[in-house]
């Protein structure tokens, strides 16, 4: 039980900072302008000056820990399987959210920007899954 656990751990902070730098360079660096442009800009809504990395940081933690959580409970048995099944995962945590906002306020201004979001997600996610299959398999064969 303590080498399973400490399997989760380890591969959800090694993933956690791939998840980090990959939801960098696709949500802020290959979509961030458009998402920018076609979201509306509420007072007090975005944070500058009192931005929080840490929290950034805890957040990428999380989603990288329930990745690492749910792969040590299913058996995939290649890395397409991992990213399909985590892809289909992100996918569908985006349009909970993206449709909640959607249908709740007017943050997006358009259709085209969730669903640049929903497949952003599905390839950040399914990307994360990669490479927490190869993390747990590369360490379990240590513990």
């Amino acid at each position: 039980m303590k080498a399973r656990l400490k399997l989760v751990v380890l591969s959800a902070i090694v993933g956690s900072f791939i998840y980090l730098g990959l939801g960098w360079l696709v949500f802020d660096t290959l979509i961030g302008a458009y998402t920018e442009a076609n979201t509306t800009h509420l007072s007090g809504f975005k944070k500058t000056a009192d931005f929080s990395f840490l929290f950034l940081y805890l957040s990428c933690f999380v989603y990288a820990l329930l990745v690492s959580f749910i792969q040590i409970h299913i058996a995939f048995h290649s890395s397409q399987q991992a990213f399909g099944f985590f892809a289909i995962l992100g996918s569908l945590v985006a349009c909970m959210t993206d449709f909640y906002w959607f249908a709740t306020s007017h943050f997006y201004l358009n259709n085209t920007v969730i669903l640049l979001d929903i497949i952003a997600a599905a390839i950040c996610v399914g990307s994360l899954g990669i490479m927490i299959y190869f993390i747990q398999k590369k360490l379990s064969k240590n513990l």
